[in-house]
């Protein structure tokens, strides 16, 4: 039995990553916690999954009542790094959600952590915050960390979004060393078109001329780009973002819901839905990669011989 623990959860990539994988390998996992401030978000995890624990705000949990968890996944934000960064100030402790995430760390031990954030959390500060975050895990002293960026389209799934992974495999447990998953041929663009959905929207006054400049053969776009010319966007789609502007081009419409699901790797079809198009899209824009995270995880257990 593998028990997992989120933060920052959102609409749990991870858990549907560790679902696919223990279904594929006759494996079962125990979901410990989960934590989200978003009232939407956790009106979504109510209605999809089933926490042992649903934390509210993680910076007012108590260490002792974190369980333990064997695997830990967090997409802590970068905001406090890009608004030190921006102002030339110290990164304010109380809005680093990564000093909760290694309070977690330190509290349970799991056996395998995977932390998630924007690729330019790397570069900000000519890299010292990241340099930071690294030294911290380091000191810990017990954990083999590994870090890559990783875009999701180099593992199959068409959509640019490029996202750093920093991984920890705890040493006393570890098997042999993690490795990267190799890149994956990326699905056809059109497979992720909702050909059934046959709604219509008018394009707006303010992007008739943006539309001139869509070619012909484009699938997504981000009609938030105001002047690009959507090179590649015949083979994947732009990264979605929580600002919900993308239009799917062979169909006329503003891009849908299930759109979304897919192009983060999810299955749409066993979703309870119960909050608004708009909510929906914004909370699968600040959603992981569910593929991405698969792989991870595969390749995390490997280094445990879990599988």
């Amino acid at each position: 039995m593998i028990k997992i623990g989120t933060d920052c959860s959102g609409i749990e990539a991870p858990i549907e990553a560790l679902k696919n994988i223990c279904k594929n390998n006759n494996l079962s996992f125990k979901h410990e916690f989960s934590s989200e401030i978003s009232e939407y978000a956790t009106e979504y995890i109510k209605n999809n999954h089933n926490p042992k624990i649903l934390f509210n705000d993680m910076t007012k949990r108590k260490s002792k009542d974190i369980p333990y968890v064997d695997i830990y996944v967090s997409g802590f934000p970068c905001q406090p790094y890009s608004r030190a960064n921006k102002f030339k100030t110290p990164v304010d402790p109380r809005l680093n959600l990564f000093e909760d995430c290694i309070r977690v760390i330190k509290t349970v031990n799991p056996m395998f952590f995977i932390l998630e954030n924007v690729k330019t959390l790397v570069t900000l500060n000519n890299g010292s915050y990241f340099n930071d975050i690294l030294k911290r895990l380091n000191d810990i002293n017990k954990y083999s960390i590994y870090n890559k960026v990783i875009n999701s389209k180099e593992l199959g799934i068409p959509q640019s979004r490029d996202r750093l992974y920093i991984i920890g495999i705890l040493n006393k447990d570890k098997k042999r060393n993690f490795i990267f998953p190799e890149s994956k041929p990326m699905k056809n663009i059109n497979d992720f078109v909702d050909k059934s959905n046959k709604s219509k929207n008018e394009i707006k006054e303010s992007n008739v001329e943006l539309f001139k400049n869509v070619p012909n053969d484009s699938v997504f776009i981000d009609t938030g780009f105001r002047s690009a010319t959507f090179p590649n966007s015949n083979k994947w789609a732009p990264c979605i973002t929580a600002q919900p502007n993308m239009w799917c081009v062979p169909m006329c419409r503003k891009a849908s819901v299930k759109e979304y699901f897919w192009l983060q790797g999810f299955n749409p079809e066993d979703k309870k839905i119960t909050l608004s198009d708009h909510r929906m899209k914004i909370l699968i824009g600040n959603s992981m990669t569910v593929n991405v995270i698969e792989e991870l995880m595969i390749n995390g257990l490997k280094s445990l011989e879990y599988l």
